[in-house]
């Protein structure tokens, strides 16, 4: 059902117009509520959380990623830190094609039993595309591989608002045990 409402949202802010389409953001700082469902041997159940995350570009095509994500489900409390470096490329004057790795750290704590960390890598392939001067969509394909299982999935996403003052986050995110949806505020800078 959150896939289906975010895929209507999505829709419904997309607009037409890409001649008024401004330049991609690369910096910029994000806070999120996040709702997840996972999916996972001996564990079937919704969470919720938040996450922060930013972007910093570093030069024309390269910017470094960060990211802290905290969720608790029934019985297990866990967090994931990543840092990264994103390589953008333009495709067209709307759009940029963007490769993406990360480190990850990640812990999980349930409530009966010892905590468990481990570190791992994320990679991502994806396209963004500014629709307006305040609207930008973002679908891509990622792979993340952490506590010896390799996962892969897809993810989309819109940020719109007014780039001077905070702008409306909605992302989607589905891999093979998990899925999440991000409602949250980005500020640029």
């Amino acid at each position: 059902m959150r896939k289906y409402l975010a895929l209507a949202i999505c829709a419904g802010l997309i607009h037409a117009n890409a001649a008024l389409a401004g330049d991609i953001n690369y910096r910029y700082f994000e806070l999120g509520y996040v709702e997840a469902d996972w999916d996972y041997p001996g564990i079937d159940d919704d969470g919720d959380g938040y996450e922060l995350n930013g972007s910093l570009d570093v030069g024309d095509t390269l910017a470094l990623t960060f990211a802290y994500q905290d969720l608790e489900f029934d019985g297990i409390d866990g967090n994931q830190t990543s840092f990264g470096v994103l390589y953008h490329k333009p495709y067209s004057t709307t759009g940029d094609i963007v490769l993406g790795l990360a480190y990850l750290e990640t812990e999980l704590d349930p409530d009966s039993g010892e905590a468990s960390d481990d570190s791992g890598n994320s990679f991502s392939l994806e396209i963004r595309n500014m629709t307006s001067q305040q609207t930008e969509i973002a679908v891509g394909l990622n792979r993340v591989d952490i506590f010896g299982d390799a996962e892969s999935g897809y993810h989309f996403g819109v940020v719109s608002g007014s780039r001077e003052g905070f702008q409306f986050v909605l992302r989607y995110i589905d891999r093979d045990d998990i899925g999440s949806l991000t409602l949250g505020l980005r500020s640029s800078f």
